[in-house]
């Protein structure tokens, strides 16, 4: 036989399921963020191009690969939270950056607001040209202007992905896996950035002339010089190594 519940019984027991439900929903929903906002393992994985191919065939096993630590989120007032870099890596011998950028559903509807779009930008599709600007001390005999905005002392060099290796929409937030080629390491490098801009900005004066806008819609610092040489250099792992020799 079931004891007999006074209305009070019932009431107490009605609200001990509703604050169960409620801790229940709060976990899940937590878990569900936690679980689509990792970045997707395939997405680290080193992807192999003919450039990179080629520098392996002629440098081997020590063929390295460099990381720095840097802000890794834009976070001025503008554009506070729009653009993550989910991973750079240089290879110095292969003159190249593999830089994995995210950007949450979010900043689609801050891009819809900014620029007073009539739709709201699709996840699947790219609104956002990513390029990388590359300064190089023109002065390496003089270490004081190399925060120069002066052209004679401080190159600025824009360089385009050669390709675009992945794109995915996974949880909330857009994917681009993207590969530069042409970078030069040596002692006359001071900085590398990513520069993101909305499409609409980039207009094109003929074929081969990209004119970009003085501002970008967000910057990140991707690498700068320091004397205390702030890098952290990592060897190819074996299974790098086999994806390169095949």
């Amino acid at each position: 036989m079931f004891p007999k519940l006074s209305a009070f019984d019932i009431i107490k027991l009605f609200f001990r399921a509703v604050f169960v439900l409620l801790v229940a929903a709060v976990f899940a929903v937590l878990f569900w963020r936690m679980a689509t906002s990792r970045v997707p393992k395939e997405l680290l994985e080193l992807t192999p191009n003919e450039v990179l191919i080629e520098a392996y065939d002629e440098h081997g096993d020590s063929l390295t690969l460099m990381t720095q630590e840097q802000n890794t989120i834009t976070r001025t007032e503008e554009n506070y939270g729009y653009f993550t870099v989910s991973q750079a890596v240089f290879i110095p011998d292969a003159g190249q950056l593999q830089l994995l950028v995210r950007y949450n559903d979010s900043t689609l509807e801050a891009l819809q607001k900014d620029y007073g779009l009539e739709f709201l930008p699709e996840s699947d599709k790219d609104w956002y040209d990513v390029s990388v600007v590359v300064a190089t001390d023109l002065t390496p005999e003089n270490g004081d202007d190399n925060l120069s905005n002066d052209r004679e002392s401080v190159a600025l060099t824009r360089i385009l992905p050669t390709e675009v290796s992945a794109r995915m929409h996974h949880g909330r937030h857009s994917y681009r896996k993207l590969i530069f080629d042409g970078i030069t390491f040596d002692e006359s490098l001071l900085a590398v950035y990513a520069d993101f801009f909305y499409i609409g900005d980039i207009g094109y004066q003929s074929e081969d002339f990209d004119i970009y806008e003085d501002t970008a819609y967000g910057t990140l610092c991707l690498y700068a010089f320091t004397e205390e040489g702030d890098n952290e250099v990592t060897n190819l792992t074996e299974k790098q190594k086999q994806m390169l020799n095949k």
